[in-house]
């Protein structure tokens, strides 16, 4: 069991320098193909660059706030309860339109898993 309070995690920056995320479950917990699954808070106006993940697939959902988030060069507007999945090799970048909240989990295709 794996049991922990959002509110006693030390956020931590993101690996792509945008905001802060608690992390509730990293690929060293866990026996499944989940590499993580992290609660994130960006501030208004900042901006993840466009980028691809080969062997992780990942999904996105919005709890607060308004994002856009490009995939593929496709522009799309988010809020509250907004679900986003992105494929694994998919490029995607987002910008965070006011202070946002996001719960993002990432997953190991069979490529990451059998490296």
């Amino acid at each position: 069991m794996n049991f922990k309070n959002l509110d006693e995690i030390t956020p931590v920056p993101t690996s792509h320098g945008c905001g802060l995320k608690k992390v509730l479950l990293s690929s060293d917990e866990s026996g499944t193909a989940i590499t993580q699954i992290a609660v994130t808070e960006l501030k208004c106006g900042s901006v993840v660059d466009p980028h691809r993940h080969p062997t992780m697939e990942e999904c996105f959902l919005v709890c607060s706030g308004k994002l856009r988030m490009s995939v593929r060069g496709v522009m799309c507007e988010c809020g509250p309860g907004c679900f986003i999945r992105i494929e694994a090799g998919e490029e995607h970048g987002l910008e965070a339109v006011t202070d946002c909240c996001i719960v993002t989990v990432g997953c190991a295709t069979e490529s990451e898993k059998n490296e």
